[in-house]
């Protein structure tokens, strides 16, 4: 487990990395209109929905250290290929292709936590791992900033490629990962693995809960998280004053992953979604408010609402994911984490548009109450689960 999250390291900081290339790219150097930044969307999330569920399948089927490997050894050649791109075109096929290869790694690395944890540590392995995930937001734009001073973007990308050789060469020393009712040679069609999967989703009401209660989080979250920048224009704030909140929400995830996985919690998972849904469901309620009706807003006061947005989703995603390794056989554990991925990828995509669409209508504060109040919603059900399931464990 400690070789996995050590890994995780070089692999989220690449993601990111990524990130601030490409649109440094897109931005500086091609001057590309606005609608390929929304193509590049595309290009970034629907693989994780038309080719992850398929991925999932592939996993359970295979070994886990194979995997591991070969789907970093994949972003490695994709992002050094994202050099050679002459143009937004090409580029945004090669982003394809890469964030198909990367489809794989995060229920890989999903599976293998839970297959080399008990029970009672999952909390703490899910902790730790949320906490290298936003770890990576912080640092690995700052970085990525800093080094497009001085490199081109098409050199960026060859140095980001070695950090994913990185993750490979963590991943080589690490020893066979042995999974409960996982046959390697048994290999079925893929579309029937994948209904194998949904049977398995169907047939237990906590997993499919936390299935919901996690796309349910993420299309509530996404609804607004694309307006943040012009809701803090719109309440008088600057950029530095953007990139400071933004990093509150980092420093959030980072201590509420952490706090949170540390803490004895597994028994009550649901009632600690509920309560996270509904905190972040009203501040995120009285922001949107405070923009409708233009009140001031002290500095401090909105750094801490950002900081524990931040928090209270750490609170939600480590219970969720823990609730989702438990339930869910080991054999199938790739598939179901990958389904989940494809739902969370598809609030990705259509709930900032929504979002759009509202504050073009009403206001960018109005996006941010609808966001809240779906939150809240989010947070009814996850308290219903609770008083139905009782105590977790």
């Amino acid at each position: 487990m400690r070789r996995i999250l050590i890994a995780q390291l070089p692999a989220d900081f690449a993601d990111w990395l990524d990130v601030v290339a490409i649109g440094a790219l897109l931005t500086f150097t091609w001057s590309a209109d606005p609608i390929v930044f929304a193509f590049l969307a595309v290009a970034l999330g629907l693989p994780y929905v038309i080719v992850g569920p398929f991925a999932g399948v592939l996993i359970d089927q295979s070994s886990l250290k194979t995997v591991l490997i070969f789907s970093n050894l994949g972003r490695a050649i994709m992002t050094a290929s994202l050099a050679l791109a002459p143009n937004w075109q090409i580029l945004l096929i090669l982003v394809f292709i890469r964030s198909a290869v990367d489809a794989f790694f995060t229920p890989a690395k999903q599976s293998a936590i839970q297959a080399t944890t008990t029970p009672n540590e999952r909390m703490v392995a899910n902790g730790f791992s949320h906490a290298i995930n936003q770890t990576s937001k912080i640092v690995a734009p700052a970085l990525g900033g800093a080094l497009l001073i001085v490199f081109a973007p098409s050199q960026v990308f060859l140095l980001n490629a070695v950090v994913s050789l990185v993750t490979v060469s963590i991943l080589i020393g690490l020893k066979p990962i042995i999974r409960q009712g996982i046959e390697i040679t048994d290999t079925g069609s893929l579309f029937a693995g994948l209904r194998d999967g949904w049977q398995e989703i169907s047939g237990k009401p906590l997993l499919r809960g936390a299935l919901i209660l996690m796309a349910g989080g993420y299309f509530g979250m996404f609804f607004y998280d694309t307006l943040i920048a012009p809701l803090t224009r719109d309440l008088g704030f600057d950029q530095t004053d953007l990139g400071l909140a933004l990093s509150a929400v980092g420093a959030g995830g980072v201590i509420g992953a952490i706090y949170f996985g540390m803490s004895v919690t597994t028994r009550r998972p649901f009632g600690l979604v509920s309560l996270a849904s509904a905190i972040a469901g009203v501040l995120v309620t009285g922001l949107g408010i405070s923009e409708m009706l233009k009140t001031e807003v002290l500095f401090p006061i909105f750094l801490i609402v950002f900081f524990f947005l931040g928090l209270t989703s750490a609170m939600s995603v480590v219970p969720i994911r823990t609730i989702i390794q438990t339930e869910t056989r080991q054999d199938h554990m790739a598939r179901v984490t990958a389904l989940s991925e494809a739902a969370n990828t598809t609030a990705l995509l259509t709930a900032p548009f929504l979002g759009a669409i509202i504050a073009s209508w009403l206001s960018i504060g109005a996006a941010f109450v609808t966001g809240g109040l779906l939150l809240t919603l989010v947070g009814l059900y996850a308290a219903s689960l609770q008083w139905r399931t009782g105590k977790f464990g």
